[in-house]
C-alpha cells in the first residue's frame, strides 16, 4: 500500500465520520472505517464522483427543471396551441387541461398561470362582470 492510498483512505474515514459529535465514537467509526478500507482497496472499484453524496443541503447542486411535465410546461403547450387567442378563465384551462389527460386541481392552476403572466407568458385581466380572471396572450 503507497502513502499516497492510505492518505486517500484517512480522508475518506476522516469525510465518514465529520459529522459524528460523541469523539469516543467518532474514534471508533474512524479506526473501522479505516480498516474496511484498507481491507477492500483491492476487492472494490473505486466509487465513481457522480455516486458521492453530496456535503450539505446547501451545496447540492441546482436542480435541472425537468422537461417531461408539470403544470406550467402543460400551460405552454396550451399557449403554442393558440389556446390562449380568446381570453379564458381558469376553469376552462382546467376543462381543457382534462381534455388532454392531464387532471390538475382547480387550485393547483393559480399558482403557474400567474408566474405565466409574470414572465410575460400570458396576460390576466379582470372580468368585472363576473369578477374573476381571465388569462390570453399577449
Amino acid at each position: 500500500m503507497t502513502q499516497n492510498n492510505y492518505a486517500a483512505f484517512v480522508a475518506q474515514a476522516e469525510t465518514a465520520v465529520k459529522d459524528l459529535k460523541d469523539p469516543e465514537l467518532k474514534r471508533i467509526a474512524f479506526e473501522k472505517i479505516l480498516e474496511d478500507l484498507m481491507k477492500g482497496s483491492e476487492e472494490r472499484p473505486k466509487p465513481s464522483p457522480s455516486a458521492a453524496k453530496p456535503k450539505s443541503k446547501k451545496e447540492k447542486a441546482p436542480k435541472a427543471k425537468s422537461a417531461k411535465g408539470g403544470t406550467s410546461s402543460y400551460i405552454r403547450e396550451l399557449i403554442e396551441d393558440s389556446f390562449f387567442k380568446k381570453p379564458k378563465t381558469i376553469s376552462d384551462v382546467k376543462v381543457q387541461l382534462e381534455n388532454l389527460g392531464h387532471h390538475i386541481p382547480l387550485t393547483a392552476l393559480s399558482t403557474p398561470l400567474q408566474r405565466l403572466c409574470q414572465s410575460r407568458e400570458l396576460r390576466r385581466s379582470r372580468d368585472n362582470e363576473k369578477k374573476t380572471f381571465l388569462y390570453s396572450e399577449w
